[in-house]
């Protein structure tokens, strides 16, 4: 009996030298390694203080991306598609055109008033260059649109644009938050805008007077930071045009076209920033990161 207990004693013990002998065979990981099946690289996220963030280059494609393809609203950006519309009626910019009470809008500092007689450029600046949504309503009317015409264009012009299931507008100024579209909507959007001369050269304006048939003078200033030089326009990156948008819906939006030192160009969007001077300085970092990645 004691013979056969030392014998499976035995037994036991050479089970488990055997055991130990083939694991400790294996080469050990070093420190920090994990198994292959898991990358060992992991790719470098970086989340920017917005509902959405895109970078777009015109030559390459999709750099950055962020809740891109998420409708949202867009406040101020709608009136880059106003703006394609109202050329596309070939505005008359030297016409004159008497506001009226139902063109009154608020949201924003209002530059022109009913009753006042302006120009049709007058409106256009006013509308683009400061967001001044009664100039946007009554720049409709000056050109002969109406909400219902307006609609059917916007149709129109977001199926051209292949983006007609990314872009919803129901009015001209973006005091509507059901006027919404995605991140890649608004960049396909830029670029159409920014290739009109007349949305471009407006769009780079530091200041614009209008002067009422009355003689009364009012300052236009523009809403883009980095055209006033409050913030600094990056580093190799010339701004070609940008737009701004705000609505406690939206939160704050600004979206541009640049180009830079080597002539590539490419559209920065940034919505629902949450505050005025964030959609500018989340810009500016987005194109820095960008410029250290790509260029």
């Amino acid at each position: 009996m004691d013979s056969q207990r030392t014998i499976i004693i035995l037994f036991v013990n050479l089970a488990w030298w055997l055991i130990a002998f083939l694991w400790s065979s294996q080469p050990l990981a070093l420190a920090g390694e994990v198994p292959l099946i898991y990358p060992n690289n992991w790719p470098e996220i970086k989340v920017w203080p917005a509902s959405s963030t895109l970078v777009i280059s015109n030559k390459e494609g999709v750099l950055l991306s962020q809740g891109s393809y998420q409708s949202r609203p867009i406040a101020s950006l709608t009136k880059l598609v106003t703006a394609l519309i109202v050329l596309d009626a070939h505005p008359n910019w030297s016409a004159k055109y008497t506001l009226k009470n139902e063109d009154q809008r608020y949201g924003n500092i209002i530059y022109v008033y009913p009753g006042e007689v302006v120009t049709v450029k007058d409106l256009w600046v006013a509308s683009l260059l400061a967001s001044d949504n009664t100039a946007t309503e009554a720049l409709i009317q000056a050109v002969g649109l109406n909400d219902e015409i307006y609609y059917q264009k916007v149709e129109e012009l977001a199926k051209k644009l292949n983006i007609d299931s990314d872009l919803r507008l129901i009015e001209p100024t973006g005091l509507n938050p059901d006027n919404q579209a995605s991140a890649r909507a608004m960049a396909i959007i830029v670029n159409a805008a920014l290739s009109q001369p007349d949305i471009k050269e407006t769009l780079l304006l530091d200041k614009y007077e209008i002067i009422t048939q009355k003689g009364r003078r009012q300052l236009v200033t523009n809403t883009d930071s980095f055209i006033r030089g409050s913030v600094a326009v990056p580093d190799s990156w010339q701004l070609l045009g940008g737009k701004t948008g705000y609505l406690d819906e939206a939160g704050y939006c600004f979206a541009a076209l640049w180009r830079n030192d080597l002539g590539e160009e490419l559209v920065t969007v940034v919505l629902g920033a949450p505050t005025k001077e964030g959609r500018f300085t989340i810009t500016k970092d987005l194109l820095d990161y960008i410029t250290e990645k790509y260029y």
